[in-house]
């Protein structure tokens, strides 16, 4: 005990054993749904579906281990589902590049992150991103994650008409257990109970088992499948071609965009980071950007700093051992796969509606004083929301904020990286319409 209290500071970062390994376990539940989601959007790109659960949570595994020992953050790491989407759904289901082509190209892109995280080039760029861009990303996310928990929950549904979504059946199970769970988290939290989010799945999730929603598993245990079919299927022989290469050039600003707007989300939204601390991201830079590079390798997508992890911070984690405890108990779930699968969404939901409410608390910082500030920041939160792509209200407000400011004649206050993060975005757009 001795030892992890000195390797991991806890004494420095007022915690102790037991709140980290609990705020472990409760971040682990609230990411439980990956086991799933994940694999079954990567089979539907020509991955094995087996191998690819195996993958994730060893990714996850080995993730979480380099941002524990390498950056001392709570933060796990895994797969990101939106990326995930992207290159299934739209770069190999609707543009024919090969599931080997798009990981290969994550790799590259990995391996640039890394030197320029070496190279100090990443952290500066993304310490020049204007404050309120900043605070509109982690309070887009925020909303962003109200938005998906509301319909996981049934509040909401998506609609086909003209009109998006409509408001769910509010007498459903589904809905009256997600709303119980939401209430009975917020309840514990307000008692100071660092478990409650924990608390409420697993209550939930019984629940459901009692009232017939939820069928028992009918086995506890199983062997993880093997990873040989998506080991080393990569293609590096055709990223480099004149063809690919706005392909590429897309891969790589989302890659960036993902895994540095996740590490801006988590660092505005904590009680981890000082003063001292808000400039020092480089580690945590580090510890992602060798995921993203060997992430592909296993067989999988880009993976970085996972927002879920709010849930373990909200439950008290402070430390890199919090990251370690979801990184061993994803490695150790695969043999409780069968366990794992049944936590229902309206069991996991509400905690991502809790995160994300706390996420949009930073909207307070915005400055509502000066409109060339506050209104690209609006703006890319709306833009996020209504477009149901976080990627896109990133760009928007990489596009927003300087012409705004160039615009209404305050050319000296955008600085030389917002001019190159507009042009790079505007290419990103040209590029995404002629590649896609």
């Amino acid at each position: 005990m001795n030892f992890l209290s000195t390797l991991f500071k806890f004494k420095e970062h007022k915690t102790d054993l037991k709140t980290e390994i609990l705020a472990g376990i409760t971040t682990f539940f609230t990411m439980s749904y990956l086991f799933v989601l994940s694999p079954k959007i990567l089979e539907s790109a020509g991955l094995n579906l087996g191998s690819t659960l195996t993958v994730t949570a060893l990714i996850v595994f080995i993730g979480s281990l380099l941002m524990a020992f390498i950056a001392n953050k709570p933060y796990a790491v895994a797969p990101f589902l939106g990326e995930t989407a992207f290159i299934s759904y739209t770069l190999v289901g609707i543009s024919g590049v090969s599931i080997k082509t798009a990981l290969a190209a994550i790799s590259v892109c990995g391996c640039l992150l890394f030197v320029m995280t070496l190279t100090n080039v990443r952290e500066y760029v993304l310490n020049q991103i204007p404050e309120n861009i900043k605070l509109s990303f982690c309070a887009g996310l925020g909303l962003f994650f109200i938005f998906i928990a509301l319909g996981d929950i049934g509040i909401v549904n998506f609609t086909k008409n003209n009109i998006p979504i409509e408001a769910g059946n509010f007498t459903s199970l589904p809905v009256i257990l997600g709303i119980f769970c939401f209430i009975l988290l917020i309840i514990l939290v307000k008692k100071g109970i660092k478990a409650a989010v924990l608390i409420a799945i697993a209550t939930t999730t019984i629940l459901g088992i009692l009232f017939g929603d939820i069928d028992c598993p009918h086995k506890f245990i199983s062997l993880p499948n093997s990873i040989s079919p998506s080991l080393f299927q990569v293609d590096f022989s055709s990223i480099f071609r004149k063809e690919f290469i706005p392909i590429l050039f897309v891969i790589f600003l989302l890659v960036n965009i993902d895994t540095s707007g996740a590490i801006v989300g988590l660092s505005y939204k904590n009680d981890i980071e000082d003063s001292r601390e808000k400039n020092k991201l480089k580690k945590t830079m580090i510890a992602d950007s060798i995921a993203v590079i060997i992430a592909p390798l296993l067989g999988t997508t880009t993976p970085g700093a996972y927002l879920d992890s709010m849930t373990g911070i909200s439950a008290g984690g402070r430390t890199g051992l919090t990251a370690l405890t979801v990184g061993f108990l994803f490695a150790i779930g695969l043999i409780f796969t069968p366990l794992i699968m049944i936590i229902p969404p309206y069991a996991y939901a509400p905690a991502l509606l809790y995160v994300g409410i706390l996420m949009t608390t930073v909207i307070v910082k915005i400055d509502f004083k000066d409109i060339t500030e506050f209104a690209p920041a609006i703006l890319t939160i709306c833009i996020m929301i209504f477009t149901y792509n976080i990627g896109i209200g990133i760009i928007a407000g990489f596009i927003i904020y300087p012409l705004i400011k160039i615009i209404s004649g305050q050319k000296d206050e955008v600085n030389f990286i917002s001019i190159v993060m507009l042009v790079l975005s505007v290419l990103f757009l040209i590029f995404k319409q002629l590649t896609l």
